[in-house]
């Protein structure tokens, strides 16, 4: 009777230990990714911040300047911007402008079995993170 006990254990052992694992390393991949999410939307704020400081407002400006700074911050990731006309400076009577920072990681996932929940697109073993960042133009007074 003894060693049918000890070999239940050894079964149910090894029928539970594979979904405790998936649980976990999910977690901690979801975790990872948080991480990751929460390094780009700082990043990218950076990069409007110092966009919305040194951007000229007209619609015609590229972002090699800003790809460049984030780059700084996060080697593989990209930015795209944009300028956004807004309302009209009461103060000073000009329009408004605000520059819009998209930055893009493809990040690459640590664990086989989470990394097939959570790849985006699926089977890729890779999560593509986006953040938007949406910053006015400062412009210098004018009298």
């Amino acid at each position: 009777m003894k060693k049918a006990a000890k070999g239940q254990v050894v079964v149910e052992m090894l029928l539970i230990l594979p979904v405790f694992f998936t649980i976990v390393f999910t977690i901690m991949e979801i975790g990872y990714v948080s991480f990751q999410l929460i390094l780009l939307n700082h990043a990218t704020y950076e990069v409007a911040r110092i966009g919305g400081m040194t951007t000229t407002s007209p619609p015609g400006h590229g972002c090699g300047k800003l790809q460049e700074f984030m780059q700084q911050i996060i080697q593989s990731a990209t930015v795209s911007c944009g300028i956004e006309k807004t309302l009209t400076d009461p103060q000073s009577g000009s329009d408004s402008s605000d520059l819009i920072i998209t930055g893009r990681n493809d990040i690459k996932l640590i664990f086989p079995i989470s990394s097939a929940l959570l790849a985006d697109p699926k089977g890729s073993g890779k999560r593509k993170l986006v953040a938007v960042v949406r910053m006015p133009i400062e412009s210098p007074l004018r009298k």
